[in-house]
C-alpha cells in the first residue's frame, strides 16, 4: 500500500468515517468481483449451482475465445473475474469447483499446445504466460478444502502438472506439498 505513515493516515481517516460513509465508499470503489463473491457466499445450494453453471459456461467461452487467447493479460483478467464469482461457493461446491480448476489447468495446457497464450515472442523458450494471481487463487482454494477432499485434488493436480510441458502453474506445483 505504501509507507507505514501513509497507511496510518489512511487508517485514521477511515476510522473517522461513519458506517454509512464506509459503505458508500465500498459501493463506489470496490470491484464487481467483491460483490459477486459476497452474493455467492449467501447463496442457497440451488442458487450456488446456478451461479456455478453460469461461471463454468463463461470460462468455457473464455477458453475458446481466440482474441483473448492471443491476449494473455486480457485472458488472465477475465478468468480471474469469473473465478472470483466462485469464491463464496468454495464450501458449498468444493468438488465441482475443484473439477473446474483441473479442467482449466488442462485446457490452458492444451491452449499452449495449440499456439495460444504466448507472450509476444512465442518462439523463445520460457516466454509464455504465467499468472501469479490465478496460481494464488488455485492454492487458496485447495487450502480451503476439507482434508478428505484436499488429498485427492492435490494428488490429481500434482500428476497433471508433473506431466505438463509448460510452467504456467509451476508456483502451484511447488506449493502443493505444503497441503499434504
Amino acid at each position: 500500500m505504501g509507507s507505514s505513515k501513509q497507511t496510518k493516515r489512511i487508517r485514521n481517516y477511515l476510522e473517522s468515517l461513519t458506517k454509512e460513509e464506509l459503505i458508500s465508499l465500498i459501493f463506489k470503489f470496490a470491484p464487481e468481483s467483491f460483490f459477486d463473491s459476497i452474493n455467492s457466499q449467501f447463496a442457497s445450494q440451488s442458487e450456488a449451482v446456478v451461479i456455478f453453471n453460469k461461471v463454468s459456461k463463461a470460462i468455457k467461452v473464455l477458453l475458446s475465445d481466440e482474441d483473448l487467447l492471443y491476449n494473455p493479460s486480457g485472458f488472465e483478467r477475465e478468468l480471474l473475474k469469473q473465478l472470483e464469482k466462485l469464491r463464496g461457493l468454495w464450501d458449498k461446491l468444493p468438488t465441482q469447483i475443484g473439477d473446474l480448476i483441473i479442467k482449466i489447468v488442462e485446457d490452458v495446457e492444451k491452449s499452449f499446445d495449440d499456439g495460444y497464450l504466448y507472450i509476444e515472442n512465442y518462439d523463445k523458450e520460457d516466454d509464455y504466460f504465467e499468472s501469479k494471481e490465478v496460481n494464488d487463487y488455485i492454492f487458496r482454494f485447495l487450502s480451503n478444502l476439507s482434508e478428505d477432499v484436499k488429498v485427492s485434488y492435490v494428488e490429481n493436480l500434482q500428476e497433471i502438472l508433473r506431466n505438463s510441458a509448460y510452467s504456467t502453474f509451476l508456483d502451484v506445483e511447488r506449493r502443493l506439498p505444503e497441503l499434504l
